[in-house]
């Protein structure tokens, strides 16, 4: 009989061969044998994050669970979800049918429910049947006889902080009687604003501003992730070779935001101590929340400038810096703050916008450039979402980010943006000092071919070779390029 790491290693196999629905079979099929390994339900997840068209309509009790596990971040796995309840509701989802069918199965059923409580929905066709379900429920008042629908939608509002746009008759409608339980659909409620605090330069000040009422990342769980240690972390991208980095390390989370990242390298590297650092208030306090809930409470949340880290007193052993640096008023500068602070042998974790891939978003922003003058407020975030689904749904329907409030603003509104390309990071590597240990590629097909046509480049380090690739494949890192680089020293 074949074992669960035979099974697990052949999905992975046909993954990397573009046989994500081979794939998937052979990852349910370990998953079933053992429903609590790690392995099989990471695989399971990230494959059907990657395709979440592939058909998951027979193992909905499987989903459901994952939807629920602890293990699992749902964001993962929710669009399968989705797009396998938009195939069964089937003529119950068109505008023309009587909507109240189609509550009647919401309501009764167990998975849209599940869906709508664990995360925000990021299928564009779900969200427009359950806006216009949510609609109806408003304006003819039967949300009543749908408790756990209504409560189901008020949880998802909370996911996406009020994100799905509404018309002039249900905002009469809500200000009619804005303490019903409908309302909280529409309008839910959050912290007041933390205030800012003062930071010298203005483009700092106009970002913590931003982050201080929409903090973000928004996000309920993360993944779980194996634990290990910074040394044997880093080893995988030099063939194994010892970093001499200490056990008990220290790591450093840049921009933290709402903690997301210090989150998954706190279960990463159990035996370091993780401080996080953030300009906004509002984020640390979503942050220092989130941790909570999640056990993790070791996490040390900190208000500062990224320019100011040498004021923290202490070398870190890895830094992770994720969507920061772009936003910075000089991002090379603050880049260098980041690489003082960095220990000998230590290494960095960077992701930073692409000018190339970020094309769809200039494009999209074109199509709302009346509205990027206006000062921001949730209507404007919806009428942004409005506007964009109507007129440029291709551009923007597949990132996460559009898909609630302080996303679309930080997609699409940011108040200070300086995206890279490949030059630019040589470059500033070479100024700082600092070795390119990896770049990352989104997907296990792309990592293979990509060693077949470089079999020179083990490590994805021929800076040459991801230009000209991204130049073929201009939407290659619209997640962010995402590399890793060292400190000389040890």
């Amino acid at each position: 009989m074949t074992s669960l790491a035979e099974t697990i290693g052949a999905a992975r196999a046909l993954d990397e061969e573009g046989r994500p629905a081979d794939a998937l079979e052979l990852a349910w099929t370990a998953l079933e044998r053992a429903p609590d390994d790690l392995d099989a339900k990471r695989l399971v997840a990230a494959l059907l994050k990657r395709e979440p068209g592939l058909a998951v309509s027979d193992r909905r009790e499987a989903l459901e669970r994952l939807l629920s596990d602890p293990d699992v971040d749902p964001v993962q796995v929710a669009p399968a979800g989705w797009r396998s309840l938009l195939a069964e509701w089937g003529s119950l989802a068109d505008p023309s049918a009587e909507p109240g069918a189609l509550a009647r199965a919401v309501e009764s059923g167990t998975l849209a429910l599940r869906l709508l409580g664990e995360t925000h929905v990021t299928v564009l066709d779900a969200e427009i049947v359950l806006t216009r379900l949510r609609r109806w429920l408003l304006l003819s008042g039967r949300w009543r006889e749908f408790p756990r629908l209504t409560a189901a939608l008020a949880a998802q509002a909370v996911h996406n902080g009020g994100a799905w746009p509404f018309d002039d008759d249900e905002r009469e409608a809500l200000d009619l009687d804005p303490g019903a339980a409908m309302a909280v659909a529409y309008r839910p409620p959050r912290p007041a604003p933390a205030p800012t605090a003062e930071f010298i330069h203005p483009v700092t000040r106009r970002v913590a501003d931003q982050y201080r009422i929409w903090p973000y990342p928004t996000w309920s769980r993360v993944a779980a992730v194996a634990p290990t240690t910074i040394d044997r972390f880093l080893a995988k991208f030099d063939g194994g070779r010892a970093t001499g980095l200490p056990v008990a390390g220290e790591v450093l989370v840049a921009g933290c935001g709402t903690g997301r990242e210090a989150a998954i390298n706190a279960l990463r590297f159990p035996g370091s101590n993780v401080t996080g650092i953030d300009v906004s208030e509002a984020s640390l306090a979503y942050a220092a929340e989130r941790c909570r809930v999640l056990g993790l409470q070791r996490i040390d949340f900190r208000l500062l400038d990224l320019h100011k880290v040498g004021e923290l007193g202490r070398a870190f052993d890895y830094i992770i810096a994720s969507g920061v640096l772009h936003h910075l008023p000089d991002p090379e500068a603050g880049w260098a703050r980041l690489a003082e602070v960095l220990s000998p042998g230590g290494a960095m974790q960077v992701m930073l916008y692409s000018k190339i891939a970020r094309l769809n978003v200039r494009a999209a922003q074109s199509l709302i450039a009346d509205l990027r003058d206006r000062p921001v407020d949730d209507d404007l975030l919806r009428e942004v979402r409005r506007r964009l689904i109507d007129k440029g749904r291709r551009l923007i329907a597949g990132s996460t980010d559009f898909y609630s409030l302080a996303g679309v603003h930080d997609l699409l509104l940011h108040r200070h943006e300086d995206a890279f390309d490949v030059p630019r990071i040589v470059r500033a590597l070479d100024s700082l000092g600092l070795e390119l240990l990896a770049f990352d590629l989104p997907t296990p097909l792309a990592r293979a071919r990509y060693r077949r046509e470089h079999p020179h480049d083990p490590h994805f380090r021929d800076t040459a070779a991801w230009g000209a690739l991204e130049k073929r494949q201009p939407s290659l890192f619209s997640g962010m390029y995402k590399f890793w680089c060292r400190k000389p020293g040890r």
